[in-house]
């Protein structure tokens, strides 16, 4: 091959990588969610129905997700789970190995996800795009969390060439459990805005997901005008509701703690999705 030629693969190489690099936008991110997002719609649904969006933890979806989804959709509310690990070809032992570790798709990359997300699932002709919520798990808290300060400040996401102006747009609560609120949150330094409102869910004896963490920033984010709601369940350990979690001493499942957490999520929707006065 000439030198020429040599330079012509070399500069379309380059111009590949760029582009590869280049950020989605908002449109292409929901395109690439779409066939890893599973929507669990009530029996008998008749007309359309408010939605709860739901972001798993680092180690991707989990029977967890399929069991807070049971309880919404007894309620008459939609399940829409979104598999971002999925999504970017992440199986189980590389979600352990880079995912959980930070060493990828940390908070602020994947609060794309839930800007696509929800747009998405405005799209959906049998979801109530006026009555929406959002609940995420660790990872996903972090993500919820980050989504929410780019959303204030106007910022598009990691990897997003811009952020909508209805980015949250029909999001009445922001529901977390168990999330991480550690240094790399951006939460930390950008302050979360005062709607949607935020409840979450901290386990007292978490050593992955710190609730001081957590409690100091939310106090925080509440005197900086934000509207956060928290709790402490004591006695349970990061990962409590989730029974088939792989082996790990600084997890343990709890029956009683899962069976409050199942009721609070519950009440949560009832309160915030089918009341009317609300």
């Amino acid at each position: 091959m000439s030198w020429r030629g040599t330079l012509a693969v070399l500069a379309a190489a380059l111009l590949l990588a760029a582009c590869s690099n280049r950020p989605d936008t908002p449109d292409e991110r929901a395109a690439m969610l779409a066939p890893h997002i599973d929507v669990l719609m009530p029996e008998g649904a008749d007309g359309p129905v408010p939605a709860v969006l739901m972001f798993s933890g680092c180690g991707g979806v989990i029977s967890v997700q399929n069991d807070y989804a049971a309880i919404a959709n007894e309620m008459g509310v939609a399940a829409v789970i979104v598999d971002s690990h999925a999504a970017r070809g992440i199986g189980r032992m590389g979600a352990r190995l880079t995912v959980c570790t930070a060493a990828r798709m940390r908070g602020d990359a994947r609060a794309g996800d839930v800007v696509a997300a929800l747009a998405h699932a405005r799209s959906l002709p049998g979801i109530d795009a006026s009555r929406l919520a959002l609940i995420g798990w660790s990872h996903g808290g972090w993500s919820l969390l980050d989504a929410l300060t780019f959303a204030a400040d106007g910022t598009p996401p990691e990897g997003l060439d811009r952020m909508p102006g209805d980015a949250l747009a029909g999001v009445r609560s922001v529901i977390l459990v168990y999330p991480w609120c550690g240094f790399l949150s951006r939460a930390h330094g950008h302050d979360l805005p005062g709607e949607p409102p935020v409840f979450a869910l901290l386990a007292g004896d978490d050593v992955i997901a710190s609730p001081e963490a957590c409690g100091n920033l939310f106090a925080e984010q509440n005197a900086a005008g934000a509207r956060v709601d928290w709790q402490v369940l004591d006695g349970v350990t990061h990962a409590f509701d989730a029974p088939e979690e792989p082996f790990d001493p600084r997890i343990r499942h709890d029956e009683e703690g899962t069976a409050y957490a199942h009721g609070w999520f519950a009440g949560r929707l009832a309160e915030d999705l089918l009341d009317a006065t609300h």
